[in-house]
């Protein structure tokens, strides 16, 4: 699935996975968590048929939303910092595109934060998807993260541009 994948920082039982996809691999993780989160609106409406469309349109506004963060742009780097607390223990996975980042992981519940880190139980399974549309192409292999405190912390290098020979001139 993933051209290139590895795991950077942990707080508070969360934990960084970044991975470089494709827009397409990107569009198929969103899908599947709209249509996991539309089957559970409708088995608990007792899948009474004719509202598949609110189903769907109400676990797309539950699922997916803009990332609120904070971002500079320099010649070499896009760096962004977002807060990582809306997502529940375990990992958060931070998917890069050229021109995309996408951020996914189980929903937060105050019920998941009063647990012990030893109690087993299981995290909520509602996948939530943070995105934004990058102003600039990035390089998704060198891409960043860590974080702190609460704060996720992303370095998003831009590709290496080679200087004209005219230019130098």
């Amino acid at each position: 699935m993933s051209l290139s994948s590895f795991k950077s920082g942990s707080w508070n039982g969360r934990h960084l996975k970044i991975t470089s996809v494709t827009q397409e691999e990107r569009e198929g993780i969103v899908r599947g968590a709209i249509a996991n989160r539309a089957f559970k609106i409708s088995e608990n409406r007792g899948f009474k048929p004719g509202r598949e469309l609110e189903d769907w349109r109400r676990a797309e506004s539950e699922t997916m939303a803009p990332l609120n963060c904070g971002f500079l742009v320099t010649d070499h780097s896009i760096a962004l910092c977002t807060d990582g607390a809306c997502f529940g223990r375990g990992e958060i996975g931070i998917c890069v595109e050229p021109r995309h980042l996408t951020i996914c992981g189980t929903e937060r519940t105050c019920m998941q934060e009063a647990l012990p880190k030893s109690v087993g139980s299981k995290p909520a399974d509602r996948l939530i998807i943070r995105s934004l549309e990058l102003p600039l192409e990035i390089e998704p292999s060198e891409v960043s993260a860590r974080f702190n405190g609460r704060m996720i912390e992303i370095e998003l290098p831009r590709p290496f541009v080679k200087k004209r020979a005219s230019a130098a001139s």
